[in-house]
């Protein structure tokens, strides 16, 4: 207590304004600054971005060429009747449209 027999600080009293409860507002400049802060990172975003890989000078012209990934699969030692999968990538290295006409045909070899 002071010296004349008050308390030395103030009793809180709320205020009877209504936007003084509660939140505060945000000025629209703020608004207005963090948009446009946004703005910026997503074309920066943009011109940063890696471009996608052009497209690779053909391996051959006049004509499609098949190109295979990988030109077997070995899964060891398996039983004739277990099924498997295998995948390949094939890529047309040519100049010029690869059709691939029906089923491919695929050969199995026991022993192999």
């Amino acid at each position: 207590m002071g010296k004349s027999g008050t308390p030395h600080y103030k009793k809180y009293v709320p205020s009877k304004h209504p936007s003084a409860g509660g939140r505060k507002r945000i000025p629209p400049l703020m608004w207005v600054g963090v948009a446009g802060l946004l703005l910026l990172v997503a074309g920066l975003a943009v011109l940063l971005r890696q471009p996608a890989q052009a497209a690779k000078a053909p391996q051959l012209t006049g004509g499609p060429k098949l190109a295979v990934d990988q030109a077997k699969i070995d899964f060891g030692t398996l039983p004739l009747d277990k099924p498997v999968k295998a995948s390949f990538k094939l890529t047309n290295v040519g100049d010029q449209t690869l059709e691939i006409a029906g089923l491919p045909k695929v050969e199995v070899k026991q022993g192999c």
